[in-house]
């Protein structure tokens, strides 16, 4: 098992946990992703090493899982399974944000259901279209393999949060808005966090130079540069968000599943709008933590 990892002070300020940094990066990376080759500098790392990492995780009261590379990558699915199974057996509140867009082994799919009132688990599903996922994450796991994930971790009650991230506007002749919603609707979602994507200029050149009609559509509409928590990048102006998000939140709602909006890459929102905003990595076993 690889000892290629480092645990990471926080990386954003709606998490007050530290991150679990894989070694092995995601060698097909999102094209709107900015992290895959980001770099520590050693006063920001907590520990290295696998052995260390997990004599550590035991100080906090919770971790991410991952922001940098996928967690369940097959390359770092066996890391996270041993991580959440041994950290669990020494730390019985302990609770790790899981965040995904692989396949989710058999195996670390029943250590969730067992662990699942001590577990936050959020799968990425910016939208139904292959063909556009196929091109702007071409090394996550299709659709379906996605939708069948979260239908076993539902049917095992754990209340999987669907992330929308980032969202573009933007639909074939025969989509619809509702089409993600209704689908999974369908599967038991309850929950879903949304947000619309910063793009640093690198991020947004590769995105432009696939040359696709829809995307290029919903790019062009990115016209404000704005710094958020980790990045400078480009994004949709204040006015257009917000029309944005009130569209995706009403087809959410219109099909039982509560939306809210990343602020992570949205902070000017907060207190400047009365939708609902996600601002804080939240648990009931928090409560209980003293440390």
């Amino acid at each position: 098992m690889s000892d290629n990892i480092i645990l990471i002070k926080p990386m954003y300020p709606c998490q007050a946990v530290p991150v679990v940094v894989f070694g092995k990066r995601c060698p097909k990376p999102c094209l709107y992703c900015d992290l895959n080759r980001r770099q520590f500098a050693s006063d920001q790392i907590i520990a290295s090493g696998r052995k260390e990492t997990l004599r550590n995780l035991q100080k906090f009261k919770g971790a991410y899982f991952s922001a940098v590379a996928d967690c369940f990558l097959p390359a770092n699915c066996g890391l996270t399974h041993y991580l959440l199974e041994h950290t669990w057996k020494r730390k019985e509140n302990f609770v790790p944000l899981i965040v995904t867009k692989q396949v989710i082994p058999s195996k670390s799919i029943k250590l969730l259901i067992k662990n699942k009132h001590r577990v936050v688990v959020q799968i990425s599903l910016p939208c139904l279209n292959q063909k556009l996922l196929s091109l702007l994450e071409p090394g996550a796991a299709p659709i379906t393999k996605r939708l069948e994930v979260i239908k076993k971790l539902i049917r095992g009650d754990v209340p999987v949060i669907v992330v929308v991230m980032p969202w573009f506007d933007i639909y074939e002749k025969n989509e619809s808005i509702e089409d993600l919603p209704r689908v999974l609707s369908r599967i038991g979602v309850k929950r879903c966090i949304i947000g619309t994507g910063v793009l640093p200029e690198p991020q947004k050149q590769r995105i432009v130079d696939l040359n696709n009609k829809l995307i290029l559509k919903a790019i062009s509409k990115m016209t404000v540069t704005k710094q958020v928590t980790t990045k400078l990048g480009y994004t949709l102006p204040f006015k257009k968000r917000i029309p944005a998000f009130c569209r995706l939140i009403n087809a959410f709602h219109k099909f039982g599943i509560k939306a809210r909006i990343c602020t992570a890459d949205n902070l000017d929102l907060i207190n400047k709008t009365r939708l609902p905003l996600c601002t804080e990595f939240r648990h009931n076993l928090f409560r209980k933590n003293k440390d």
